[in-house]
């Protein structure tokens, strides 16, 4: 398949149509673009590594940190610094080399203007409408999320999966015990602002959009741009929430054309069970909807109606 070196969103005007002509640079390859990305991340990834293992060591700090694991009786100044090595490596690996990626081949599309926030669609905030509705199509959504995490405990697993995914919610767990709002800020941070930024760059505006010139049908890109954002996650007993996660706020981007919808969406999906478990001030019970709530099947078929309506509600607002 030949990939379009002008998509539709890119092409010029007639010269006698009295709109002002830009001059625009050839189209990087998809792949050299994608193997641009991965190539980022995992070198910031390797930098994040070496200044985690330095802090570590320097600092005199628990080894096992290194390793991502924390146990349900983690003190309060070792929940921290696991904290602080996460945001560094996720920080690095995708708010850096995410964007890295996007400046290195998108910062002079178009002239005078540098062109990386044309691009990743970044200039403008969205109206409180669009970011409203962005956020109820993925309120809408949790059952239907739900639903398909218990489909997802169906799919027959290595058991070197159940282990890697018992380690990362028993460190999920012990970050969400929350002492004071001081750690629930560090959670908010950790948990809901990075992600939303970082990983709304990598794979919405680097995969997804690479993806839309690769593949003719945007649907398909939309399905395949979502399967990469759950596959790593590297929690495959929550590939397929992931999966319907990630096809949402692809869909999101796609139809609102702004950055910002998925990522203010990416935030309050992935802050509410912070806030709700810090509301809850229960520190001896972390409340993890995806092992304590069982949805219903016709509570799944609503809550999937009610997707629906919202898509419907927001292609009419755009």
């Amino acid at each position: 398949m030949e990939e379009n070196p002008n998509p539709p969103d890119k092409l010029q005007p007639p010269a006698d149509s009295g709109q002002a002509v830009y001059w625009q640079p050839a189209q990087p390859r998809v792949r050299v673009v994608l193997l641009a990305l991965f190539a980022s991340c995992i070198f910031f990834a390797g930098i994040a590594t070496i200044i985690c293992q330095l802090l570590v060591q320097w600092g005199g700090w628990n080894e096992g940190l290194i390793t991502g694991l924390l146990g349900a009786d983690a003190t309060e100044p070792e929940r921290w610094k696991m904290r602080f090595l996460l945001g560094i490596q996720h920080f690095s690996v995708f708010c850096v080399g995410g964007f890295l990626t996007v400046w290195l081949f998108y910062r002079g599309i178009t002239k005078p203007v540098p062109g990386w926030p044309d691009y990743l669609r970044s200039r403008k905030l969205p109206f409180w409408s669009q970011a409203g509705l962005g956020i109820l199509l993925l309120l809408v959504s949790v059952p239907l999320v739900l639903y398909s995490f218990q489909l997802n405990k169906m799919l027959p697993l290595p058991a070197e999966f159940h282990a890697m995914e018992a380690q990362a919610n028993e460190t999920i767990k012990s970050l969400l015990r929350m002492d004071h709002f001081g750690e629930f800020l560090g959670n908010m941070a950790l948990i809901a602002l990075l992600p939303a930024i970082g990983e709304e760059i990598v794979f919405r505006g680097v995969v997804q959009q690479q993806l839309m010139r690769r593949i003719s049908n945007p649907w398909w890109a939309l399905v395949v741009s979502a399967a990469v954002f759950s596959f790593f996650h590297f929690q495959f007993e929550g590939f397929l929430p992931r999966l319907l996660l990630g096809f949402l706020l692809g869909w999101l981007y796609w139809q609102t054309r702004n950055f910002w919808v998925p990522v203010i969406a990416h935030f309050f999906n992935n802050g509410i069970q912070v806030m709700g478990q810090y509301a809850v001030g229960d520190n001896n019970s972390v409340v993890d909807l995806e092992q304590d709530v069982q949805v219903p099947w016709f509570v799944a078929l609503l809550s999937l109606l009610m997707v629906l309506a919202t898509m419907r509600l927001i292609i009419k607002r755009d």
